[in-house]
């Protein structure tokens, strides 16, 4: 009889071999049809202005005072400020993607701060916009936002009380795949190799000049998702990294219209092997046209990713749900113990509720294991059979966000 393997935590919720957030900044969405529609062709299986819908897990981002013909909190009328409501409490709008572009007042930020704050549900995540003067970035985005003597100011109301968490400053990287060793894998096009080749380039000399000491690129070295980092002001925040794994480089194809040059069978196959995780750049209200938001091209490349799902090769989840899942899984530590027959594995964990959703342990008998976290007995664990890898293990189960705006039960 073999001797017992070691208890050993699964870097994804089982059966997943990977995980994927579709991280959409607003930017010209231009209307709250638009908007609203595909959250809902993302979120459901149902019938949509856009299609089909692909019965992913996708979150949105929302800010405040823009200009005319772009879609934010302020631009939309009631009915739409109370679904953006709506889907911040479900988790489907995560992010707040700054304060907008006209707003430079600490007046002015309480105002949005207090009605973005006021449900159950908070954001939690930070994405700076363009040039906006709220930003937190002042280097990459140009912000002001933690600069304690400017009136863009606001990470003592925002981050300091703990609700703001996970903050993005602009970084973004070609690799397709982080947590895991860098991989130029799924970049190269043989129908554009000088331009592709050139992408490959761009992304090692970002790797090699951030070990040589270059800060714009330390996050590109270790290839994490989080790092923990410092504000100008001192404030401690988790700044995570986005990817745009395409081959015409990182501002190219980041867009709903061109997202079927990023969602390719390479990218998310590479993704799979290398068994990594990652929080794709894109804007997904920059469409097609009004009266045909996605062109055939975007909805194959949805239906592309929805296959990769179905398959249980990657799971889809939200920015914060990823976010949420990594900080907690790097965080935690656990202690095997033998009770006889028995295995008790002990978590030690500052997280709870949600952040716990997926964590899985391979076990050798998974009937016979008990999770205790932080001295409490979970006792809605989930036993799963043998993955890829061979072994079984137990989960705390993965519970899907409800989408508010279904018509039907699926």
């Amino acid at each position: 009889m073999s001797p017992n393997l070691p208890v050993e935590l699964r870097a994804y919720p089982y059966p997943y071999q990977s995980m994927l957030a579709i991280c959409s900044d607003l930017d010209e969405t231009p209307n709250k049809e638009i908007y609203f529609e595909t959250a809902r062709y993302l979120n459901t299986t149902e019938s949509t202005l856009l299609g089909r819908g692909v019965g992913l897990e996708v979150g949105n981002t929302i800010y405040f005072d823009m200009p005319e013909h772009n879609f934010s909190y302020t631009n939309t009328d009631d009915d739409g400020r109370q679904k953006v409501r709506q889907l911040i409490e479900s988790g489907h709008i995560d992010c707040l993607h700054s304060f907008g572009d006209f707003i430079n007042s600490r007046e002015r930020i309480v105002q949005c701060w207090n009605e973005i704050s006021r449900g159950d549900r908070k954001i939690e995540v930070w994405i700076d916009h363009a040039k906006a003067p709220t930003n937190l970035d002042s280097d990459i985005m140009q912000g002001q936002g933690a600069i304690p003597d400017k009136p863009a100011y606001h990470t003592d109301l925002t981050i300091k009380n703990g609700q703001l968490t996970f903050i993005w400053k602009g970084r973004v990287t070609s690799c397709v795949a982080q947590n895991v060793n860098r991989s130029y894998g799924g970049l190269f096009n043989p129908q554009e190799v000088k331009l592709s080749l050139n992408t490959i380039l761009k992304e090692f000399i970002k790797g090699w000049a951030a070990r040589l000491g270059n800060q714009k690129y330390a996050m590109h070295k270790a290839n994490k998702v989080l790092r923990k980092t410092t504000l100008l002001d001192g404030t401690p925040v988790l700044e995570f990294l986005r990817c745009n794994p395409s081959w015409g480089g990182i501002s190219m194809f980041d867009t709903a219209r061109d997202i079927h040059q990023v969602l390719t069978e390479p990218v998310l196959s590479t993704l799979v092997k290398n068994k990594g995780c990652s929080i794709l750049y894109t804007h997904l209200g920059k469409i097609h046209r009004t009266e045909q938001p996605f062109a055939n091209e975007t909805v194959q490349a949805f239906e592309l990713l929805a296959s990769f799902q179905q398959s249980k090769k990657i799971l889809t989840a939200t920015t914060r749900r990823l976010l949420g899942y990594t900080r907690t899984l790097e965080g935690l530590v656990f202690e095997e113990k033998r009770v006889g027959k028995e295995t008790h594995i002990h978590v030690t964990t500052a997280y709870t509720g949600e952040d716990l959703n997926g964590l899985t342990w391979y076990v050798d008998e998974p009937a016979q294991t008990h999770l205790f976290i932080n001295g409490i007995k979970f006792s809605a664990l989930e036993l799963n059979a043998a993955d890829t890898t061979g072994r079984r293990s137990i989960s705390i189960k993965w519970e899907p966000l409800r989408f508010p705006f279904q018509t039907t039960g699926d």
